[in-house]
């Protein structure tokens, strides 16, 4: 009888938790959204506490959708079941952004700033893309490169250039994140962006910008005037 009454408790209750995200989703809170999912996923149990673990353990629910599945299964409470589930709402929301990014042009450098932001939502480490565009600057694809490292990513060129023949793109933009407020470019930056211009060129392909996405600032190598400086440098020792 008392297993019995806790589950008429929990059905209450998430009848109640979706009700209310129904009549005003605004209001919810990252642990109040995590709780409701967690409850598809888990039958016949207060997930409350286990959405507070959770988030504490990986920062935000973004942090949680987008967390390794085997981590996320070493948390008591997760099964295989549930971490497959929540990572695949993560990625799901990845290909959605990515999926909407596709139906716009990118007009200018501001715009496509404001559309790649999007793209790094949730992610705990570094992550790089290759964004592709044609001549009415609309994202035809993309090369994602994701080593799983927190402060680096190793770019695979020969990755990168079977992007370019398959997609043959008439202009690119490249973008990756740091975990810093303020994203200045590393000197490893500033090397990955020689290499991706020279290969860029071997294409005949446009390269507008390298832009670096922070936790609070985006820094654009073409509005700093760095990228004209890369391409300049690259061109004068070519010439020789």
């Amino acid at each position: 009888m008392k297993n019995e009454t806790s589950q008429n408790l929990h059905e209450g209750h998430r009848k109640r938790l979706r009700e209310k995200f129904m009549a005003g989703k605004q209001s919810f809170k990252d642990h109040d959204l995590l709780e409701l999912l967690l409850g598809y996923s888990i039958a016949r149990k207060d997930t409350n506490e286990l959405a507070h673990t959770l988030i504490n353990r990986f920062s935000s629910l973004s942090g949680v959708l987008n967390a390794d599945p085997e981590l996320l299964s070493t948390v008591d409470g997760v099964g295989e079941k549930t971490a497959c589930f929540l990572s695949l709402v993560g990625y799901v929301s990845r290909v959605s952004v990515e999926k909407k990014m596709d139906k716009k042009a990118l007009l200018n450098i501001a715009d496509a700033k404001e559309q790649i932001v999007g793209l790094f939502d949730g992610y705990d480490h570094e992550v790089f893309y290759m964004i592709f565009l044609n001549t009415k600057n609309k994202v035809t694809g993309y090369s994602k490169i994701d080593s799983n490292k927190k402060d680096s990513v190793s770019l695979d060129f020969n990755e990168l250039t079977k992007g370019l023949i398959t997609s043959k793109p008439s202009a690119v933009i490249i973008a990756h994140n740091h975990f810093t407020n303020f994203p200045y470019p590393s000197k490893e930056d500033d090397e990955a962006t020689k290499k991706i211009y020279t290969l860029l060129m071997l294409h005949n392909v446009s390269f507008y910008d390298h832009i670096i996405v922070g936790k609070k600032e985006v820094y654009s190598y073409f509005y700093d005037n760095k990228l004209q400086s890369i391409k300049e440098e690259i061109n004068n020792k070519l010439s020789f």
